[in-house]
């Protein structure tokens, strides 16, 4: 037993020195800023020089304003005023060895939920390599947007999460709401997936008293408001309106208003809300007129685009066979998910599997780009967990038959 311990901590420290490596070689260290990262960067300039929090696409924001959730920009405020940004010169290098930091800490959650999902060692290991050699995962460090701290919160929300189902007790039930509000800070797409959870809370225990089932909501709902309660009040007081989450909306839904045209000519200087308005004219002429077309796009169009290409694909690591692997790995990994919720002996497999779902239908109304599917990977990776698990105990299974057949007894 001693021995086997040894082995597996062996094992991981050598996962993570592999996966270090991997980073620091295809990591574009100091890389100019692009797209939304100009975008950030600007905010937090003007964050920390003027105390003004808004986001304009490609620009300065005069005034205070909502467009994005402030999760990330005050990630990187901490970054800037600990590492200075002084000349016009972000702390860019440093920031990107703090988000490796973040992906190796990530591999090592997978590993913890993977165990204790499977009760096997050696399928955390598993899923833990698959997390830190897979092109998304050694790429997504190097840029200055969401993606790695978004991936740090959600792994540690699924590991709370299976804690919640196995054992609910009131300082786990708090921290899930928590964390899951910190998501929301970052990325707030997936809001729906709370109404969920408490509906799959109260279903799931028939025999529980309706009053204690109460009980565990409410401890996740406090735990949640106490995340987002200063970003409401910071709306109303600055803006003198209730913005819930953010006012971005207009500008993703806007893209993705463009059957198979991923990159369609907009204006990214318009205004949010003119954007939104655009955009809803589009998809209600557009499901009018071409009704087809319109339905083909907002399921299996999209879907397709989220899938087919790894984010972000700028590397030669990203070529046409890795992207096969990850295709057959996605799908594979749905499988896994699938099979997770038929096994009765495994409950967490339904709403891992519903967190899923969530994670893909709640984008398929924006622009389909591969950054949105960061979220659904590393559940697409306990799925395969799932099947490397069947491989094991078949195998372990298969030698035990093969033993009492060698040694029948009389």
């Amino acid at each position: 037993m001693k021995r086997n311990n040894i082995l597996f901590k062996s094992a991981i420290i050598l996962l993570l020195l592999i996966g270090l490596l991997l980073r620091c070689y295809f990591t574009e260290w100091n890389k100019p800023l692009t797209g939304d990262e100009v975008g950030y960067n600007k905010m937090v300039y003007q964050l920390l020089d003027k105390g003004i929090y808004g986001y304009t696409p490609y620009g300065t924001s005069i005034t205070p304003n909502a467009f994005t959730t402030p999760g990330y920009p005050i990630f990187l405020a901490i970054c800037y005023s600990i590492f200075g940004y002084h000349n016009g010169n972000p702390p860019i290098m440093q920031i990107q060895l703090f988000q490796i930091l973040i992906q190796l800490i990530c591999s090592l959650l997978l590993y913890l939920i993977a165990t204790k999902l499977f009760s096997r060692r050696i399928v955390g290991l598993l899923v833990m390599a698959c997390y830190l050699l897979h092109p998304t995962f050694i790429l997504s460090s190097s840029y200055i947007l969401t993606e790695t701290l978004y991936g740090l919160f959600n792994l540690l929300f699924i590991f709370l999460l299976i804690h919640s189902i196995n054992k609910k007790n009131k300082t786990i039930l708090f921290l899930l709401g928590f964390t899951f509000g910190v998501c929301i800070l970052i990325r707030p797409a997936i809001l729906p997936f709370l109404f969920i959870l408490i509906f799959y809370f109260f279903i799931r225990e028939k025999d529980k008293k309706l009053k204690y089932k109460l009980m565990d909501s409410v401890f996740l709902i406090i735990g949640f408001f106490v995340t987002m309660l200063p970003w409401w009040i910071r709306n109303v007081i600055s803006l003198d309106k209730i913005v819930l989450l953010a006012e971005q909306a207009g500008n993703p839904l806007l893209w993705g208003a463009y059957p198979n045209n991923p990159f369609p000519d907009i204006d990214p200087l318009m205004k949010p809300e003119d954007m939104g308005k655009i955009a809803i004219n589009r998809i209600i002429n557009g499901f009018k007129n071409e009704p087809f077309t319109y339905l083909e796009w907002y399921t299996w169009g999209k879907l397709r685009y989220l899938v087919e290409d790894i984010f972000p694909g700028t590397s030669y690591i990203t070529k046409d066979y890795f992207r096969s692997i990850h295709i057959i790995s996605v799908i594979l990994g749905v499988i896994g998910l699938i099979f997770m919720t038929i096994k009765r002996n495994l409950s967490s497999g339904l709403i891992l599997f519903m967190f899923f779902l969530t994670n893909i239908l709640v984008y398929l109304p924006f622009a389909p780009v591969s950054r949105y599917f960061y979220s659904a990977l590393p559940l697409c990776l306990i799925g395969l967990g799932q099947l490397f698990y069947f491989l094991v105990t078949f195998r372990i299974d298969l030698n035990k038959t093969s033993s009492v057949n060698k040694n029948p007894r009389l």
